[in-house]
């Protein structure tokens, strides 16, 4: 503003002195001294006017026009005026001569530098001639024009600049000093860099950021003493620009020097004030921390090297498995050293991580995992100084035990075997069989048992192998063979577990007892109940099955002390005990007791599944007593209430007995004749002939007789033995696996034999073979009308089949009632069991919560058929309670369930309980439960598979990259089963997109700031 008030001030004097001296002499010189007066005042618009107006009234010869001509351009230059640039070569190419000439390049120049027109100016300080300039021009010249070629990256021509100022002692003196240091510093240049930075330093303007390039340089020539002592020197200073830089250059210095405990202090004085840094500071800084001891500074710094993908990760994974064993976490560093052995560059570090990766493998009970890097390690390194420990190492973890799929095939191809040896296959082997057992498949299970039992060297496995062969013999009702295996635990005496030899005794007792050995059953069921705490889960059953022995053997005062000392123990098994304390007292003539026995059991347990029995027993002991109305009408409430009860023939048939006693003629041929149409087939059709000739000719109805004595031998026609000859051929090729061959040849037979009584039986075969066949929609077809043949003895097993259809069917709801009907016609534990089970995992998968839970308390109470079965139970009432979002029950059932199993259903809670942590953001629990997944129950490969994808899932939610990036990848290079594999491969791409596009978004903000 105050240019311009100037400017107006000098116009309005111009024109009063033009218009005053317009005839003077003088008015030339006078415009001439007022143009120079308004350049010295930086007045460039009033001066250009005026040195126009000059050059248009002055003399051609007047020797200041060249001059006027300068100041013209120069003011137009300044003025920012588009010709101001023209003007000024135009002035030099016309006045060469003019002492103005040799600054007008310079002015020229230093505008565009002031500008910050670098290339400009750069060109222009290259037209100037400097010797013609003051000593001051001189040097700001040369360091402009340095600058502008350091600008654009010229540095060895601003070099030389720099350099000719630097000589000088002037204003720019010291910046040039520092320019020229730090060309000479980016060219490695560091001896002149050195000196000419330390001038610099002399000055204020640089003594604040000199100091971390001298430092540096001493850094780049590995002066690591020299740096440190010079960083001392500033220790005490404040006003260091990058101070921070200077003290990781300082951590970098004690790090090469080896001195790691000093670097880890200067490493994190740098990091409390950068939140980032390169890949290499943050190896660097972890190997410190790793070599002082620092185990979680080195692993927080390691793990962040470790997240790049370039070669310093390999070497900072290394050492970060290292840190990760020192804190005992194998999974942690076994993705370390899987990543680390992948080094292409280093094939000393990838055989060193290898064998890491396989020891650890080996450690964390991962033997197939170490046997296959094991392998590859010694086919790849085949001679170092870990050769020896790999093959001792692989050779122990193909006979540890834990992998006996590969321990079995290893040893059986050995040529030559120790004793060592032959123990670990003891020991394989049973836990192979032990393995097909609870897969159901017992057959298998069996081979493999008697493979342990070629090696008796550890007593422990030889009473384990032989007890389960003799379980899986007992399931195949080979009770011979069973009897064998557990006698020879029994042999074992006092080398075999305590809790196998109890068992053993029990179930040794039932072997006797189903082979009708009652006396053996006997002492093995008093031995075993002798022995066992009555908390023992089998003791009331063995008591119970003891007290039956008893009773078979006519022990009935024995069996009836017995049968009440269970009653007292409050079982679940009080309708039987009620049954067979009645049967007892009948058999004993102690009526009254017996009435008393079997009426409070039909009261009190309306569902029970004795109480058709105790209704039949109840008549029974009546009719004995001569009481045949009680009787009549206690077989009338039987007939009224069992549809498909088993008993419907014999209960018509005593009925019919008591009538005749009665003489209610009509009534007993009823019964008898009802007999003959409804179970045409049943032995009692025939039985019930004479009693009802009898009864017919009492009422003078004796010539209906025939038409009914017609009736059965219709259905028991008299080539009876073609006829069984024709089943048993048909049923054979059901059993010889011919699935179709039987469907022909078992129809063909229905066909010829209508009236047969082996016809249901043909029937049920049927619908097996279509079951086997896989064709469940025929075999429906055949099964639900059998299921209505009350005649039909196995009505359970094809109220099971057709449930199981419908469940595999995935029809639930259409399952449900067949459950139910199984459940009603269980006549054994395991059949009640199946149907429990069966409505309890219908129920999960209709979410119907209340009733799973109905059916699984009831496995858990009365359903102990095995272990399995109680661990299910356990395992749904936890499922059950997760679903409905009460995750601290669930928790509690799942433990309920881990404290007891350890097969496929522990598998599954542990996996839940740890899915239900990750629900919880409990990270640490959940990564604990699900590293104990694996060591437990690594058999289980889907949850083993699904424990290490959930498991990714806990390190994606801490941030954890490289962790959940190396386990996925892990399962894609190695893991088994496809699904999973499939699983892991989907998540990995997601999390590397997801990493991408923070990468992308965090450049983004780089360079918006």
């Amino acid at each position: 503003m105050q240019k311009i008030i100037a400017g107006l001030f000098f116009i309005l004097i111009v024109q009063g002195v033009c218009a005053q001296d317009q005839l003077s002499q003088n008015k030339v010189e006078k415009l001439y001294q007022l143009g120079v007066e308004l350049v010295q005042h930086e007045n460039y618009g009033a001066a250009r006017q005026v040195f126009t107006d000059f050059l248009a009234q002055a003399s051609p010869i007047d020797s200041r026009r060249s001059e006027a001509e300068y100041y013209v351009a120069f003011s137009a230059l300044n003025l920012g005026h588009k010709d101001g640039e023209k003007l000024i070569d135009h002035f030099i190419q016309h006045n060469p001569s003019s002492p103005k000439a040799s600054t007008a390049y310079y002015d020229l120049a230093t505008f565009f530098y002031n500008e910050g027109n670098y290339v400009k100016a750069g060109n222009y300080y290259k037209k100037v001639n400097f010797p013609a300039l003051t000593s001051d021009q001189q040097s700001q010249g040369h360091f402009n024009w340095g600058y502008s070629l350091f600008s654009q990256k010229k540095l060895d021509e601003a070099l030389e600049q720099f350099n000719f100022v630097k000589r000088q002692s002037t204003a720019y003196t010291p910046a040039s000093n520092y320019y020229a240091g730090y060309i000479e510093y980016t060219k490695g240049a560091y001896d002149e860099a050195l000196f000419d930075l330390k001038k610099a330093e002399t000055s204020p303007s640089y003594a604040t950021v000199v100091p971390y390039l001298i430092a540096n340089i001493y850094y780049r020539q590995k002066r690591y003493d020299t740096l440190l002592e010079y960083a001392a020197v500033l220790k005490n200073r404040t006003d260091i620009t990058n101070a921070s830089d200077v003290s990781m250059l300082v951590a970098e210095a004690y790090y090469f020097k080896g001195d790691y405990k000093k670097a880890v202090d200067a490493y994190q004085q740098y990091f409390d004030k950068n939140a980032k840094a390169e890949t290499g500071l943050y190896f660097r800084a972890g190997y410190a921390n790793y070599s002082a001891g620092n185990v979680a500074r080195g692993i927080e710094y390691l793990d962040k090297a470790a997240a790049s993908k370039d070669t310093v990760s390999y070497y900072a994974s290394y050492y970060l498995g290292i840190l990760h064993l020192k804190q005992g976490n194998k999974p942690l560093a076994l993705n370390a050293f899987d990543y680390a052995r992948k080094n292409p560059k280093d094939a000393n570090f990838a055989q060193e991580s290898s064998f890491h990766f396989g020891k650890v493998s080996y450690d964390a009970g991962k033997a197939d995992q170490a046997i296959a890097e094991f392998e590859r390690y010694l086919k790849t390194y085949p001679s170092t100084a870990h050769t020896t420990e790999v093959k001792e190492l692989l050779a122990q973890a193909y006979i540890n035990g834990n992998n006996f799929n590969k321990a079995i095939e290893y040893i059986e191809g050995l040529s030559s075997r120790n004793q060592y040896i032959n123990q670990a296959y003891q020991k394989a082997t049973y836990l192979k069989g032990a393995e097909q057992f609870n897969k159901d498949a017992y057959a298998d299970a069996v081979v493999y048992f008697g493979k342990s039992l070629e090696q008796p060297i550890d007593p422990n496995y030889t009473a384990l192998a032989s007890y389960w062969r003799g379980e899986a013999y007992s399931i195949g009702r080979k009770y011979e063979e069973a009897v064998a295996d557990y006698q020879r635990v029994v042999s074992l005496g006092a080398s075999a577990p305590a809790d196998v030899l109890l068992q053993t005794r029990y179930a040794l007792g039932y072997a006797h007892y189903n082979t009708k050995a009652f006396d053996k059953a006997l002492y093995n069921f008093k031995e075993f109940t002798n022995k066992a705490d009555k908390n023992h889960p089998n003791y009331v059953d063995g008591l119970i099955r003891l007290a039956d022995c008893y009773y078979v053997t006519k022990q009935y005062d024995q069996s009836l002390v017995t049968y009440t000392k269970a009653k007292s123990l409050k079982t679940s098994d009080q309708d039987y005990l009620l049954l067979q304390s009645g049967i007892v007292q009948g058999v004993q003539r102690r009526y009254a007791e017996a009435r008393t026995s079997l009426s409070q059991l039909i009261r009190e347990y309306p569902k029970s599944p004795y109480r058709e029995d105790a209704l039949y027993q109840r008549a029974q002991f009546e009719i004995e007593q001569g009481n045949y109305q009680a009787s009549a009408d206690g077989l009338s409430q039987l007939i009224r209430e069992g549809d498909n009860s088993p008993y419907l023939a014999s209960a018509y048939m005593k009925r019919g007995t008591a009538y005749g006693n009665l003489k209610q003629y009509d009534k007993a041929i009823n019964d008898y004749v009802t007999v003959i149409q409804k179970f045409p087939a049943d032995p009692k059709a025939k039985d019930a002939l004479t009693p009802l000739q009898e009864a017919l000719s009492a009422v003078g109805r004796s010539d209906e007789f025939d038409k009914y004595l017609s009736a059965v031998e219709v259905s028991n026609p008299n080539d009876s033995q073609l006829e069984s000859i024709k089943f048993e051929a048909a049923k054979n090729q059901y059993f010889d696996q011919q699935y179709q061959k039987a469907i022909t040849s078992l129809t063909a037979f229905t066909t010829t034999y209508p009236a047969s009584a082996r016809v249901s039986e043909a029937k049920f075969y049927i619908a097996e073979s279509h079951y086997r066949l896989n064709q469940f929609d025929q075999a429906l077809t055949v099964y639900i009308p059998l299921s209505q043949d009350v005649s039909f003895t196995s009505g359970n097993k094809v109220a099971a089949r057709i449930a199981e259809i419908k469940f595999k069917q995935g029809k639930y709801e259409a399952a449900v009632p067949y459950y139910h009907h199984l459940e009603r016609l269980a006549s054994t534990k395991k059949d009640k069991y199946n149907a429990w089970s069966g409505l309890m995992e219908s129920f999960f998968l209709l979410s119907k919560y209340d009733s799973t839970d109905i059916y699984a308390r009831l496995i858990l109470e009365q359903g102990n058929i095995n272990a399995g079965a109680q661990n299910k139970a356990s395992l749904y009432l936890g499922k059950s309670a997760m679903s409905r979002g009460d995750y601290e029950v669930a928790k509690d059932e799942f433990l309920n369930t881990l404290n007891a199993a350890s097969d496929e259903y522990g598998a599954e809670a542990k996996y839940l309980l740890g899915l239900i942590f990750y629900n919880q953001k409990q990270y640490k629990q959940s990564y604990e439960t699900l590293i104990s997944l694996n060591n437990d129950f690594s058999t289980y490969e889907l949850w083993v598979g699904k424990s290490f994808l959930l498991l990714a899932e806990n390190y994606a939610a801490q941030n954890d990259i490289f962790q959940a990036r190396a386990t996925l990848q892990s399962l894609i290079d190695r893991f088994p089963l496809q699904n999973i594999k499939d699983e892991a491969s989907k998540r990995l791409k997601e999390i590397d997109a997801a990493e991408l596009e923070k990468q992308k978004k965090a450049e983004a903000d780089t360079l918006d700031n």
